[in-house]
């Protein structure tokens, strides 16, 4: 049992955690979905380019512990290795976090590509970059706006159905799993067997279809989805499947959408996918925080120094609210720099 599950480990996630062990919080975790920290600045940041503390033209005034100076990407990682060392951060890399369930004895549910882990409050601190993959043929408006086209297994209840899961990976096994429970589930992969998968997921769905609970379509490749009344006609590539009709279709195809992500949790967002917090970031759900990117560019969405702010807050809110525990702001100008 955590009392606080930090999800990214970006610029916002490494400030909750910093913040969190200020108080003495010791049960604490940071998912993060890469390989390493900081995952937007080493995949869209070229080597030596620069990263301005003043970004925008906003404000560089740092209410937290964590506070940036001008430099470049090399600095700015660094910065980020050298606070996590210090604070002895604990991270967990290289895993997804397929949804948030609150309980209603109070805490949440975390589910990971790994394993469930439960939690007494969760910061989200992921980017807006997270979008599921799209597939490469058209879809019907009519049918993308309504309810058979989905991109996330929380996008709405799914029951009695018959749908067809595309994809092959962790989150295609994933999703027929629990999917199987209470629907007729079909499997489209384009390969012949479950490479992308990891071992334990690819057992979960090989007893699945060796038992009758999952039908797949091993080697199918999907080029048409059409309106067939309310419900979608696939169209396949190979002749030896033929066109079938399906409640719904959902794709797996790698991304998580954060909207689906905060929805599924029960988080109320705007129209532009942003999360609708109050004046410390949190949700409409008590106990659950919202840093940085998705609170868009109006709070700050796309400054560094606006996402160690927002989960400096967010953090001291929660603690306060849940541990009984007051961190006063360390207001940081640049020119006294912590860090």
């Amino acid at each position: 049992m955590y009392d606080l599950i930090v999800i990214g480990a970006g610029p916002s996630g490494i400030s909750a955690a910093v913040e969190a062990r200020r108080a003495e919080l010791t049960k604490i975790l940071v998912l993060e979905k890469g390989p390493a920290h900081s995952q937007m600045v080493r995949t869209y940041y070229k080597p030596g380019k620069r990263v301005d503390a003043r970004y925008a033209g906003q404000e560089a005034i740092c209410f937290g512990l964590l506070c940036l100076k001008d430099g470049d990407r090399e600095s700015y990682l660094g910065l980020m290795d050298a606070v996590i060392d210090q604070y002895q951060i604990p991270i967990e890399f290289n895993t997804e976090v397929w949804s948030v369930t609150p309980q209603l004895s109070g805490g949440f549910i975390v589910k990971t590509s790994q394993k469930n882990l439960e939690t007494k409050c969760v910061l989200v601190a992921i980017g807006k970059m997270g979008k599921p993959n799209q597939p490469d043929y058209p879809i019907p408006t009519s049918l993308r706006r309504g309810p058979q086209i989905l991109f996330g297994i929380n996008s709405r209840p799914i029951q009695g159905e018959k749908i067809l899961v595309v994809g092959g990976g962790d989150s295609a096994a994933e999703y027929a799993d629990i999917l199987s429970r209470d629907n007729a589930v079909t499997l489209s992969y384009r390969k012949l067997e479950f490479s992308k998968a990891n071992p334990l997921n690819r057992k979960i769905l090989e007893d699945l279809i060796a038992v009758g609970k999952v039908r797949a379509l091993l080697g199918s490749n999907v080029t048409a989805v059409e309106e067939h009344s309310d419900k979608a006609r696939v169209v396949f590539a190979e002749p030896e499947f033929e066109p079938e009709i399906f409640d719904s279709i959902l794709y797996a195809l790698g991304g998580v959408s954060p909207v689906e992500f905060l929805r599924g949790a029960g988080a109320e967002t705007n129209e532009r996918g942003e999360a609708v917090v109050g004046p410390n970031y949190e949700t409409s759900v008590p106990g659950f925080y919202v840093a940085g990117d998705l609170l868009g560019k109006e709070n700050g969405g796309g400054s560094i120094i606006a996402g160690f702010n927002s989960a400096a807050e967010a953090t001291r809110d929660l603690l306060k609210k849940y541990f009984d525990k007051s961190l006063e702001p360390e207001i940081v100008s640049l020119d006294h720099l912590r860090f």
